[in-house]
């Protein structure tokens, strides 16, 4: 064999053996690997993703969901009692607010399931088989009386009074007009929705506008005649109560009124103009920076002074005070 011959192979063979130390490393990879495959780890599948950041809560949303859910809890547990033309009406002021509010807060980002109230509970004790029931997976619903309805309209919660007078100046004025609608809904069954007595921030306000208000409506009944007279008789008569309740304005020289009122017509035109500026004037009498008994008693002025406006012929709203608002 020549010697270039010898040369050639003898770089073949050292190409084809690999040094003891490079076998250890693949040798151990391998074992490695073994182990990892046998352990379940799959190397075919793709990484898992990055974790998904935590959503940033939407302004007042925590407020807004409570009042939310406590709106669906009402509807959940509505009355199938008597009175079936004043609850629905009252049904679809709660039902508007409920839109309203919950298409605040998901027009800001808040998902649909963090809104909804989680199920209830199944109760522990057995249930008669009479007692009415939403569906065959879900606890069976104990309806409310229309007397306790009427209460828990009434009853406006402490932890929600004490959030507003912190919520933003769009979410504090759209939940106390939602409060004034509740309370209205409560007025509506029968439930004395008058403010508390005692004082509060607001009181003076809230008498400014009120006595002017009751004297506008001793004109509208002394000039009306037939129904009409007897419709401002009982607004008024409301009207007066509440004065009673918050305090009368003292005027120097009287008010003054926006045109002659001679008769029927003037008389309704002025009641529908007086009406609707009281009720239009939330922002007006809601401090910015309210106490929880302002809030309250503005709320709960609203109220009567819808009730009287539903006296004298005019529709409930379901978010008094404020320009009608749309989810």
């Amino acid at each position: 064999m020549s010697g270039d011959t010898r040369r050639r192979g003898s770089r073949v063979s050292e190409q084809r053996a690999l040094p003891p130390r490079r076998l250890l490393l693949i040798g151990g990879g391998a074992a490695v690997l073994a182990v990892l495959v046998d352990r379940g780890l799959r190397l075919d599948l793709p990484q898992p993703p990055p974790p998904v950041p935590t959503r940033r809560p939407a302004a007042d949303e925590a407020l807004l969901v409570a009042v939310v859910r406590d709106l669906d809890e009402l509807l959940r547990t509505w009355p199938r009692a008597s009175r079936p033309t004043a609850l629905k009406g009252i049904r679809g002021l709660v039902q508007q607010q409920r839109r309203v509010l919950a298409g605040r807060l998901t027009n800001d980002g808040v998902p649909t399931d963090e809104i909804t109230a989680p199920p209830t509970t199944p109760p522990t004790t057995p249930t008669p088989p009479t007692t009415p029931t939403t569906s065959a997976d879900t606890a069976p619903v104990q309806h409310l009386t229309v007397a306790r309805l009427a209460q828990l309209l009434a009853i406006l919660p402490a932890g929600h009074l004490k959030a507003t007078t912190s919520a933003t100046d769009g979410a504090r004025e759209l939940l106390t007009a939602a409060y004034g609608g509740l309370l209205t809904g409560a007025g509506l069954l029968g439930e004395d929705v008058l403010p508390a007595s005692g004082t509060s921030p607001v009181r003076s306000q809230l008498a400014e506008r009120t006595s002017p208000l009751v004297y506008a409506f001793e004109v509208v009944a002394a000039q009306s005649s037939g129904g009409q007279r007897r419709r401002a008789l009982t607004a008024l008569d409301r009207l007066r109560t509440l004065e009673r309740a918050v305090g009368r304005a003292e005027a120097s020289s009287g008010w003054s009124l926006p045109f002659a009122v001679t008769d029927d017509k003037s008389a309704d035109r002025l009641a529908d103009l007086v009406l609707g500026r009281a009720i239009g004037s939330l922002g007006d009498v809601l401090p910015a920076v309210p106490t929880p008994e302002a809030v309250d008693d503005v709320a709960r002025w609203l109220a009567v002074v819808q009730l009287a406006a539903v006296d004298w012929g005019r529709d409930p709203v379901a978010f008094p005070g404020l320009r009608q608002p749309r989810p």
